[in-house]
This record gives C-alpha cells, sequence and structure tokens, in this order.
C-alpha cells in the first residue's frame, strides 16, 4: 500500500495540532501558553485593607481592578472618586491618581507571585510624586481568587516617603 504525500502531511498536520492542544490553552484565541505561571493571566477585582506600618491603626478599605496579562505585565485601574479625594495620605489638597502600571512574577518553589505596581499622584492638578505597590499573591487551588500581603509606599516628587502602607488583599477572578 502507498501512502500519498497528502495524506502523509494530512497526518502529519492532525499529529502536530493535537500534540500541540495538551500543552497550550488556545494561543489562536488568548495568547496564553498553559504553563503554571499564566494561571493568574485575566482580570481580577481587589478589596484590600491597609494602614500605615506598624501603627496599630484600624486598616482602610480599597478596591480595584487589575488585569494580568501573560508575559508578566499588569495594570491597576483603582476605585476612586474621579475628581479626586481630598488630604489623601494627610496631603493637603486634591488628590488624583493614575493607572497603574507594572510587573509581575511566578515563583514556581513556593507558587506565588510577586507583583510590582507604579502610579503618579497629581495634587491640585500639579504633579506632586509618585506611589510603589508591593504584593506577594497565593492563588487558591481552584485558581479563582488570589490572597496575600500588600505594602505600598507614596514618594513625594523630590522622592522623600509620605506615607508608607501595609495590608492585605484579596482578588476574585472576573
Amino acid at each position: 500500500m502507498k501512502i500519498s504525500n497528502a495524506s502523509l502531511a494530512t497526518a502529519l498536520s492532525a499529529l502536530l495540532l493535537a500534540s500541540t492542544s495538551s500543552w497550550a490553552v488556545d494561543p489562536a484565541h488568548n495568547g496564553a501558553l498553559n504553563v503554571p505561571a499564566n494561571r493568574i493571566v485575566g482580570l481580577w477585582i481587589t478589596a484590600a485593607a491597609v494602614s500605615p506600618c506598624g501603627s496599630g491603626l484600624p486598616p482602610a478599605p480599597l478596591q480595584n481592578t487589575i488585569l494580568f496579562n501573560a508575559g508578566g505585565t499588569v495594570v491597576e485601574s483603582p476605585v476612586i472618586p474621579p475628581g479626586g479625594i481630598p488630604g489623601a495620605s494627610g496631603v493637603p489638597g486634591i488628590n488624583q491618581r493614575g493607572q497603574a502600571l507594572g510587573t509581575w512574577y511566578y515563583n514556581p518553589v513556593s507558587k506565588q507571585y510577586s507583583v510590582k505596581l507604579r502610579f503618579d499622584w497629581y495634587v491640585d492638578g500639579q504633579y506632586h510624586g509618585y506611589q510603589t505597590v508591593d504584593r506577594v499573591i497565593s492563588l487558591t487551588s481552584n485558581g479563582n481568587e488570589a490572597v496575600g500581603a500588600v505594602q505600598s509606599t507614596r514618594y513625594a516628587a523630590d522622592g522623600s516617603t509620605i506615607v508608607q502602607v501595609c495590608g492585605d488583599a484579596v482578588s476574585d477572578r472576573l
């Protein structure tokens, strides 16, 4: 029995497609390979509670929406009034902030994610400084909840520290 080149090519294509589908989520539609690091990829809503580190003060609630992209980038959008917050972090005036941009990293040994974010602050319409956010995340076994500690530092335009807050955050996959 002689196998034609067309039949052989079709069989090899089917075999290649079947073997790649076992390790790929569907790169043609979402671009994310099915690897442990990419379990975090997607859109999340977060509730956090933070207070000045070591102060013993009751934590204040914060909310945001976070988009984790395959490859290690992240975008955060805060839930704050569009007109700003009077006296945020003890800074007089109307404080407004932008979206945060950052990176994430997966540690396969600890099975935890490290997240680093940065965003800018404006007071009364003028650039005032920036803030960094560091978060450690563990995913639940079903991958739909992300929990962990958060630490954030707000800096003035000259680089001096305005406030450092610590707390915990819980994110739910949307």
